[in-house]
C-alpha cells in the first residue's frame, strides 16, 4: 500500500512539473551586442527575474541594432532590446512596433579627453561643466560612426557654443575597442564618445579624464533620457496580452535586482560570469556601480519620455527626422 501511494505521489509530481514546464512559456529575445547598455536584460536573464515572472526567456544576439529590429520584424523574434530612436524610425516607415519597458533611463555614451589633452586645456576630472565645454574647442573626438555618440558629441558642442563642424573634429573609428586606446595613446584622438567600457579604459589605463559621465547621471540636463527600451510587434502584443505583461514583468524584476542593495552585488557577480568574464572585475564592478546608479525606479513608458527623444534626435537628424506622430500608439501603457 505504501509502495502504491508512493508512486502516485511520484506521477502526480511529474504531473506537476509538466505543468508548471507548459506554463513557463518560451518568449524569444533579441539583442544586438554584449554592449553595456544592456545590463538590465542581463540581469534580468541571470538572476531568473523572467522564470519567476513566468516565462523562460530565449536570448539571440543579432551583431548591430538593425539586424535586431529586422529579427522582431521578420518574426524570429518576440521581443527587441534595443534604442528608443530606432524604434521611431521603424515606427516612421509604418511597422507598428510598440515600446513596453524602459530599461535604460541615461545616454549611455560618455565623453573622456584624453590626459595630454586635458592637461593642455588646464582640466581634471574636478573641473566645472563650464570648463569641460570649453576644452572641447579644436579636439579630435572619436566615436563609431553616426548615431548616439555622434549626437552627443553635437550636444556639447552646442552646449559650449561651438560649431562642431569646424571648430572641433569629429573621428569615425567603428567598434574595435583597442582602435581607440590606440589612437589615444599615440596622441591621433583627443578625445572618446562611446558607452562603457571604452571611455572607462581609457580613464583606467591612460590616465583620460571624464568630460561628460552621462552614462552615470551626471549630466542633469541629459538624466531620465530614455535610451534603451524593450518593444514588440503590435500584433503580438494584441495577440498575448497575458504574455507581453509577463515580459514587462520580468524587465521590472531584473530592474529591482540591480536597483536593491541587498541583491545588486549577486545581480553584478552572476551577469558578470555568464557575460563579462573577460573583462577587469575591478572596472567591471565600478561600471556596474555608476550603472545601478542610474537604473531608472520603474520600466513603465511616458509620452513625455519618449518626445524628449524625439526633440533631442531631430536637433540632429535634420535630413531625416523623427516624425512625432510616430510617438502615438508607441508604447504599452
Amino acid at each position: 500500500m505504501l509502495h502504491k501511494i508512493t508512486k502516485m505521489i511520484a506521477v502526480a509530481g511529474v504531473a506537476l512539473s509538466a505543468s508548471f514546464a507548459s506554463a513557463q512559456e518560451t518568449v524569444r529575445i533579441a539583442h544586438s551586442t554584449e554592449s553595456f547598455a544592456f545590463l538590465p536584460l542581463f540581469a534580468a536573464v541571470t538572476s531568473g527575474a523572467f522564470e519567476d515572472a513566468g516565462i523562460t526567456p530565449e536570448i539571440i544576439r543579432t551583431g548591430s541594432g538593425s539586424k535586431t529590429v529586422a529579427a522582431l520584424v521578420g518574426r524570429s523574434a518576440d521581443i527587441a532590446v534595443g534604442s528608443t530612436a530606432s524604434v521611431l524610425f521603424a515606427r516612421k516607415e509604418g511597422l507598428d512596433l510598440r515600446m513596453v519597458s524602459g530599461l535604460v533611463t541615461q545616454y549611455s555614451s560618455s565623453i573622456v579627453y584624453s590626459k595630454e589633452w586635458a592637461e593642455s586645456k588646464g582640466v581634471t576630472a574636478d573641473s566645472s561643466y563650464e570648463d569641460m565645454l570649453e576644452a572641447m574647442r579644436g579636439a579630435r573626438i572619436a566615436t563609431s560612426g553616426p548615431g548616439g555618440g555622434d549626437h552627443i558629441i553635437r550636444y556639447f558642442a552646442g552646449e559650449a557654443g561651438l560649431d562642431p563642424d569646424s571648430d572641433l573634429t569629429i573621428v569615425y573609428l567603428g567598434k574595435d575597442i583597442g582602435v581607440y586606446q590606440a589612437a589615444i595613446e599615440e596622441g591621433r584622438i583627443d578625445g572618446i564618445s562611446l558607452s562603457a567600457p571604452t571611455p572607462q579604459i581609457a580613464v583606467r589605463e591612460r590616465g583620460a579624464v571624464f568630460a561628460f559621465n552621462t552614462g552615470a547621471g551626471e549630466v542633469e540636463a541629459l538624466d531620465g533620457f530614455l535610451y534603451i527600451v524593450a518593444t514588440a510587434r503590435g500584433d503580438w502584443i494584441d495577440d498575448n496580452p497575458e504574455l507581453a505583461q509577463k515580459v514587462m514583468q520580468g524587465f521590472e524584476n531584473g530592474l529591482a535586482q540591480i536597483r536593491n542593495p541587498e541583491t545588486t552585488n549577486d545581480a553584478r557577480d552572476s551577469v558578470y560570469a555568464q557575460y563579462y568574464a573577460d573583462v577587469d572585475k575591478d572596472l567591471f564592478d565600478d561600471i556596474w556601480s555608476q550603472f545601478a546608479a542610474g537604473t531608472p525606479e520603474s520600466a513603465t513608458i511616458t509620452r513625455d519620455a519618449i518626445m524628449r527623444v524625439v526633440e533631442f534626435t531631430n536637433a540632429f537628424e535634420t535630413d531625416n527626422p523623427i516624425d512625432p506622430a510616430a510617438v502615438e500608439g508607441s508604447f504599452v501603457q
